[in-house]
């Protein structure tokens, strides 16, 4: 056979061998939404109970599995910042039955706070959505005598580390809001570290710390029944939960903001049709009206973008944060 021949023969070979692998990955993808959902699917949320995230997840999984025509159950793995139960979601099955809704602690903040981590979150964890944001609320105890964020600044520049902030745990969002408030204002506080949001925030209505940045849908309740003062909110603007209460940046801080953010991630294999079903699952659920009023009642911003837009946020928020971990030189190993 000639040398002409002979590659045309082979290129017909190489293109009968290539098809059935194409058409076995085709079929292999549509094989991985044929009749998905088909049990439970179980949500992961790597914080105690009664927290913004938990919360939210609550809220948000009914709806979801409305959307799915399965039950959305909500499965609390706190600890280490979030970073127990995002591992767990890291190594589980990639089929799409077990995700994670986390917070920009841990998907953006702890990869700066820890030397080593049982995942990586760009190549153990696939984005599905970005859910919502949240500001915080900046409150301290009833007994303390503080009206204003320049109150407790005055206090806090009599004595050096006497008073007290809590936070959601070592590294979480209202740690690093703390962080960047002293950075800001040349101030030190003693932080003490709760497991979640919801425990720092019963801590300071119990008188048990001075301050904390707390999630401001589990504490408008605590402020509105005057369980603890609210003195500043740590969004760009005023919250319509908490309209006579200024934001941080109008209260004398103007260069500090900080907010939660919420989204949803499955294991990075997962196939790209299940993470498209459950985008598209979630868009649908965020957009219905009695989800979005109830979000909206508790302070929540529904920001209802998709995977691509969720992996940008990752970068922002991690770059962000990470110089404000280095600059103030935490660390949690």
């Amino acid at each position: 056979m000639n040398p002409l021949h002979r590659r045309r023969l082979l290129a017909v070979l190489s293109s009968a061998a290539i098809a059935p692998a194409l058409f076995s990955g085709s079929a292999h993808a549509q094989n991985a939404t044929a009749g998905y959902p088909a049990r439970p699917i179980k949500v992961v949320v790597a914080w105690s109970p009664g927290g913004a995230t938990d919360l939210l997840a609550r809220t948000v999984a009914i709806e979801l599995g409305k959307q799915l025509g399965q039950q959305v159950v909500v499965d609390n793995r706190p600890g280490a910042n979030g970073t127990i139960g995002h591992a767990q979601v890291a190594n589980a099955p990639a089929d799409g039955y077990t995700l994670v809704l986390a917070t920009n602690s841990t998907y953006a903040i702890a990869q700066h706070l820890y030397k080593s981590l049982p995942y990586q979150q760009e190549r153990d964890l696939a984005p599905i959505a970005l859910l919502a944001a949240s500001p915080l609320i900046l409150a301290v105890r009833p007994g303390l005598d503080v009206r204003s964020v320049q109150d407790l600044l005055d206090l806090a520049r009599k004595a050096p580390g006497k008073l007290n902030i809590a936070s959601g745990g070592n590294g979480s969002t209202s740690h690093l809001a703390a962080e960047l408030f002293m950075s800001l204002t040349g101030t030190t506080f003693t932080h003490v570290p709760y497991k979640g949001g919801g425990p720092a925030t019963q801590a300071v209505a119990a008188n048990e710390v001075d301050a904390a940045f707390l999630d401001l849908g589990v504490a408008v309740p605590f402020a509105t029944s005057g369980r603890l003062r609210a003195i500043g909110v740590t969004g760009n603007a005023r919250s319509a939960q908490l309209p006579d209460v200024p934001t941080v940046s109008q209260s004398g801080v103007p260069a500090f903001e900080s907010t939660t953010t919420f989204a949803m991630f499955a294991p990075a294999a997962t196939p790209k049709p299940v993470i498209d079903r459950l985008a598209a699952a979630v868009t649908a659920s965020m957009n219905q009206p009695d989800l979005r009023d109830k979000l909206q009642r508790q302070g929540v911003e529904i920001v209802n973008a998709g995977p691509e837009a969720l992996a940008k946020s990752v970068t922002t928020e991690s770059t962000k944060w990470g110089a404000i971990i280095r600059d103030r030189h935490i660390s949690l190993d």
